[in-house]
Parts: C-alpha cells; structure tokens; sequence
C-alpha cells in the first residue's frame, strides 16, 4: 500500500474512532475536572454538615467516633479519617448493628465539640447538593448505568488509548519529507498554534498541538481508565497471572459466621499500627480507621502527612482482628511488580502520584480532552463535504476509464 494510502487508512481509523468517543470522552473530561476538586466542593456545598463551631478543646476524630459508638448502639462505625481540620465536623461511614432494622443513612458527622451528630445522609449518586459529588463521580464512571456504562467508558477509553497513538503517528511527515532534512523544522511547527489565523486553522493547529503536548500524560490517563473500568474482569487476572500479590486475607469472601465483638476499640487499634511502624522504621501517621464486621478486622490506614493522600503508590494499610492481633500488611512498595502496578492506577489516574501538580495537570487534560472533542469534530464536519465530492470525482474517474 502507498504510503498516502496508509496515511488515509490511519486517518479514517484516528477520524471514526474520535467521532464514536467524544461525546463520551467529553464527559469524561468535564467531570473529572471536577472531581480533581470533589472534597472541596462537598464541604462547601454542605457547610452544614462539614463545619462545626469553633471549640477551645475539641475531641480528636477517634474520640469523636468512639463517642458515637458507645452512644448509638444501634449502629456500627465503619470508617472514619483519623484526623480533620480545626472547625471540621468529622464524617463517618456507618452500618446498623442489626442488619433487620436498618438505618435511613450511612454517612453522619460528628461534632467535635461534644460528640453529637450536626447532620446525616445517604450515600449515592443524585444531583441534589447532598449528592452532586457523588453523582458527578458515578457520571464519570459509569454514566449512571452501573456495569453496562462502566464497560462502555472502558471501551471508549480504549479508542481513545488507540487515537492517541494514531493521532501521533499522523503528526509524522510522509516518507519523502520524512527523508529530507528539514523534517525536525516541519514537525516542530506543529507543537505550535497561532490564533490570528483563519478559524478551521485554529482549530486544527490546537487539536493537533494539545494532542501532542499532552500526548504522554493522556496516554497514561487512557490506559489506567481501561485498566479501571475492566480492572475485575481483565486487568486483575491479567496481572495476578504475570506477577501475583501478597496473599491477603481480604482475598477470599468473609467467614459464613459471624465474627465475635472486637475486644479492642479504634483508638488502640490506632496504638497497635504506630506501634508496628515504628518497629519497621515507618515514619508514617494514621490517616484513616476501618473497621470490617463481616471479617471482625480493624484497617489502619497509614500516610506521610497522616491525611488520606495517594502519592507515589499510596497508603500503607495495617490489619488486626478484633483481638488486636497482627492480620495482614497491604505494603505496595514491598509487593510485587503486580501489585505495584494495580495500586499505581489511582494515583496516576487522579494526578495524586506526584501531589498537587499532578492534580492540576488532570484538570487541564480534562480540559484538553474536551477541547479536543470539540474541535474534532468541528474539522470533521468542515473537511466532510468537501472529502465527500472527492470521492465523488474519483469514483466517477474511475466509471469513465476504460
């Protein structure tokens, strides 16, 4: 095949699959924008749940959460951060004692000041301001359609991991400019725009420009959006073939009967996980308490700054039964290459790899994934008719040769 052949291959390839996506990937992008700055926005839309007098001695968030324990019987604690900010209620996930009478919420905050509930709700997707984070979330993920979205954002994700190199490859000059020597001079033009040319040159200057300035970290946020979105049904058992984890305990479903009550309480559980770290040389803090009552098992949640962050490959969990003995250690940086590599997709998916510069360059891919929807399609609906009289021409040629 000729190598404008090949080209207009490619082409029609990288022009069909941006047309099937972009509505989708435009979604995509918006919404992740958003969600780079989710807490935010809950806490401001929902002050009244969040924010809390100002108190001279409040209760810590363990405190605060045994507190809640010990006055609702009727309710278990589930999870919780193990620190807030001063004027900070603290939000704990919760469950009912008694799964036959079960509670109108599942999320309560707990005033530091003296440990009464300022406010609960259902979690779930919605777009009232109670649930307009969550629902953006689930938008994101799943388009509101539960597996069936979830597996077509994949597949769109992965037309878009495929127009990505594609895309790249239609940046390259043919293979006659390609020989000649000024084919750096050429190609370098087009990692540039000017906005005072005439507009379907804007618009084909910017999609190709951003698409190429941006091409790593899209093809890194394309390919963990796969690998997320199919992560039980391919990615898991793909890499757990190649390089298996740690066995964990959480591996396998819970026990048919149920656990006796836990002997130990948050705080200790708290003790015994700063405990184990000091006597590893781990000089991280907790930053959030799970408890599991289907297993009986306490998780303590371990970060550099003691704040739920995901950095580099995240948090370090720590799990003791109700008895408050060591359980499992889930240690991706001691793991296997597997491991390390499932628990690397968040943190590069959400930008959180590298920090806050990580995250605002998510909110600009979501920003360019959008853009470049737009102007893709707008140069595909400028260049359709004039394509299609080509074609036109040369099928006429064609009838008309001998």
């Amino acid at each position: 095949m000729a190598d404008s052949g090949v080209r207009s291959f490619w082409m029609a390839i990288h022009r069909y699959l941006g047309l099937a996506t972009l509505v989708f990937l435009a979604i995509a992008g918006v919404t992740g924008c958003v969600l780079t700055v989710d807490k935010p926005l809950d806490a401001a839309l929902n002050a009244d749940l969040f924010r809390q007098p100002a108190n001279s001695a409040p209760l810590d968030a363990v405190q605060a959460a045994q507190a809640l324990q010990a006055a609702r019987p009727d309710l278990t604690v589930l999870s919780f951060p193990a620190h807030v900010s001063a004027g900070d209620t603290v939000p704990v996930s919760v469950t009912a004692a008694d799964p036959k009478h079960p509670l109108a919420y599942s999320e309560v905050f707990v005033d530091r000041a003296d440990g009464h509930l300022a406010g609960t709700r259902m979690a779930g997707a919605g777009w009232d301001r109670r649930h307009l984070m969550q629902g953006v979330y689930s938008f994101h993920y799943t388009l509101l359609a539960g597996t069936a979205g979830r597996w077509l954002m994949g597949i769109c994700a992965l037309g878009w991991l495929i127009g990505n190199v594609v895309g790249l490859y239609l940046t390259f000059p043919t293979r006659e400019r390609f020989a000649s020597r000024g084919f750096w001079k050429k190609w370098s033009a087009l990692w540039t725009f000017r906005l005072n040319n005439p507009l379907p040159r804007v618009f084909l200057d910017l999609h190709r420009a951003s698409g190429l300035w941006l091409l790593v970290p899209a093809t890194v946020l394309a390919f963990t959006s796969v690998a997320m979105n199919f992560f039980d049904e391919a990615f898991t058992p793909t890499v757990q073939a190649l390089s298996p984890a740690r066995p964990s305990p959480f591996d396998g479903p819970p026990p048919a009967a149920a656990p006796p009550p836990p002997r130990i309480s948050f705080a200790q559980a708290r003790s015994l996980a700063m405990q184990r770290a000091a006597a590893v040389g781990l000089g991280w803090t907790p930053a959030r308490l799970s408890y599991s009552p289907e297993r009986g098992f306490y998780s303590v949640m371990l970060t550099a700054g003691g704040v739920e962050t995901y950095s580099r490959l995240g948090p370090i969990d720590y799990a003791f039964d109700g008895a408050g003995r060591f359980v499992s250690e889930d240690n991706p940086y001691s793991d296997s290459a597997g491991r390390k590599l499932s628990r690397a997709l968040y943190p590069l998916h959400s930008g959180q790899v590298i920090g806050l510069p990580g995250v605002v360059l998510i909110f600009v891919l979501g920003l360019a994934t959008a853009e470049m929807s737009v102007t893709g399609v707008y140069l595909w609906w400028k260049r359709r008719g004039p394509r299609i009289a080509g074609e036109r021409r040369l099928k006429a040629l064609r009838e008309a040769a001998p």
